[in-house]
């Protein structure tokens, strides 16, 4: 039975609200050691001496596959997804292990800081959570179709928090001074400077007729008139209006020819591998950002990036075994 507009937007909320709750914000790669010697016949993979179950294996794994039909439709994880022969589902795979081995990572560096949640708050955001998903029949019917229950729901809550809690708690032992940021400043100018270029423009197929365009622009033709007479853009809707655009967003020629010129002006002829271009700059964008506007940022992201350097060296020292062929 198809879901009505409202029942499938409530559904794939549900679903994705599980998937943020599990998601990881680190693509990962490969870490420690990748034998299966000391892997549990019941276990995917062991971190640092604990095992990952099949069975979280198997329920992430079908929440993800459920996430993916609801977006792109069933019959599709069969399909080549690389150069390699791998398909969309060993994708997946290899991205639900690797989520599980790195949750294990940092759940297990939050204990040694004993990390510990407030179990009043915690049983109150269960009780929202599972509320909203029983509200959901075909959900319903589909956790129980692949033995998701409520106790694994509390454990990867649970867990999810606990990883929240463990980045706030390391975030607020880093020190980050104002000369260091002023330092990062200084050394990246281009993060803070915003260049864009605001342009409309008429595209035809020959030169003669670019050439002919912009002549009548010479003498007073409207620019938004002839774009939506003459344009094979489908911008001539808009009377050739593109928006606005930074570098590195448009062909070569059409990107040097905008960031060329300034408000008003109309180009010469620009051929790029769609055709010939008649360009209105309509107005050029670039503003930098002083220090005290940009310092709070700054300091933020300075901190995000020494968490992830103590979370990249947790991921290398781990101990990890994996199973081959899931």
């Amino acid at each position: 039975m198809k879901l009505n507009g409202m029942k499938k937007m409530q559904r794939k909320t549900g679903v994705n609200l599980l998937l943020v709750l599990l998601a990881v914000t680190l693509l990962l790669t490969a870490c420690g050691g990748n034998g299966e010697a000391a892997i549990p016949e019941d276990a995917v993979a062991v971190v640092n001496g604990t095992p990952i179950s099949n069975q979280d294996f198997e329920n992430t794994l079908a929440l993800m596959k459920m996430n993916y039909e609801m977006e792109m439709g069933p019959g599709f994880f069969d399909e080549p997804d690389n150069e390699e022969g791998m398909t969309l589902l060993d994708t997946i795979k290899e991205q639900v292990l690797e989520r599980l081995i790195f949750t294990e990572i940092i759940l297990q560096e939050a204990a040694t800081h004993d990390i510990a949640l407030n179990e009043e708050e915690f049983n109150e955001t269960m009780e929202m959570f599972m509320g909203f998903i029983k509200d959901d029949e075909e959900l319903m019917n589909f956790m129980e179709q692949n033995n998701i229950d409520e106790t694994y729901f509390r454990r990867e809550m649970e867990k999810e928090l606990l990883m929240m809690e463990f980045q706030d708690y390391y975030l607020s032992y880093i020190e980050v001074t104002d000369e260091d940021a002023q330092a990062y400043f200084d050394a990246n100018p281009d993060l803070f400077t915003f260049d864009q270029v605001a342009a409309s423009h008429i595209l035809v197929d020959t030169e003669e007729k670019a050439r002919e365009l912009r002549s009548q622009l010479d003498e007073g033709a409207d620019f938004a008139l002839l774009a939506a007479e003459h344009s094979t853009c489908p911008s001539a809707a808009q009377g050739g209006d593109l928006g606005s655009f930074g570098r590195g967003q448009m062909v070569p020629a059409f990107e040097n020819a905008a960031f060329s010129m300034e408000a008003g002006d109309i180009s010469d002829p620009v051929q790029t591998e769609f055709g010939w271009h008649v360009i209105l700059v309509n107005e050029r964008i670039n503003e930098t950002d002083d220090f005290e506007e940009a310092k709070d940022y700054i300091i933020s992201q300075l901190r995000q990036d020494q968490l992830m350097a103590h979370i990249e060296a947790l991921r290398e020292s781990a101990e990890v075994q994996r199973r081959e062929g899931l």
